[in-house]
């Protein structure tokens, strides 16, 4: 699993600046590109707005995760960033040098995430930066690569209840899991995993029969991943 880990790493070890590069070895970004801290402009967070949250989170994680952070037109890779990206507000936190938790305000492109106990790298993009006729809103996980590209997205709900007898507003998150399919400048939803032929047309009569010969119900990631790793096969 690290070898697998180590191969990823790799995929993803772009130029980055001042030289730093993934630590594969390790697992982890490498130490921190002091630069990222003059070019992106950050806020004081303000945690007001879920002070009364009992159940779920905005955040993908709510733990701290290192990763590498890339910019609107810019090709640098700033790594070792202590980040959370806020799926409900749709924004990304990071850690300054002084420990202090930020909003970034900065258009940021892209934000690569290393989760070094599963050994897993999750590759988010920023849905103004993918390249469909019209611009999307949101962070959107990137699956799978080819000719065509399968993203996840990661919506949070938010409900408030007011318990019985009580004068206090509990808050809870839900989470609902959203998947998209860039094809040929067409960017389109996959509500059903049924729908896949009809989105992938000179292919469809193979993509209706891969799906049924091997029984894909569309349940999980993994499911929509094989099926677009197998219609990038064909090609």
């Amino acid at each position: 699993m690290k070898f697998l880990f180590w191969i990823l790493a790799c995929v993803y070890a772009v130029p980055l600046y001042g030289q730093k590069t993934v630590d594969v070895t390790a697992g982890t970004a490498s130490a921190i590109s002091p630069n990222f801290f003059t070019v992106v402009s950050g806020e004081p967070i303000v945690f007001v707005k879920f002070k009364q949250l009992v159940d779920g989170s905005p955040y993908f994680r709510d733990e701290w995760m290192k990763g590498n952070v890339v910019l609107n037109g810019v090709e640098t890779q700033y790594a070792g960033i202590l980040l959370k990206l806020d799926l409900y507000e749709n924004e990304v936190h990071y850690q300054n040098l002084s420990g202090v938790e930020m909003i970034a305000t900065t258009r940021i492109q892209r934000i690569i995430l290393f989760d070094t106990a599963a050994q897993k790298i999750f590759n988010f993009i920023n849905g103004e930066f993918i390249d469909g006729r019209s611009p999307v809103h949101g962070w959107y996980l990137l699956l799978a690569e080819g000719d065509a590209m399968l993203f996840k997205q990661i919506r949070k709900h938010m409900t408030e209840n007011k318990p019985y007898g009580s004068a206090t507003i509990e808050q809870s998150i839900s989470n609902s899991a959203h998947y998209y399919i860039l094809y040929k400048e067409d960017f389109n939803e996959i509500k059903k995993i049924r729908d896949l032929p009809d989105l992938l047309p000179d292919k469809k009569s193979q993509m209706f029969d891969y799906l049924k010969n091997n029984n894909i119900s569309g349940k999980t990631d993994s499911d929509f991943e094989n099926a677009i790793n197998y219609f990038n096969s064909l090609h």
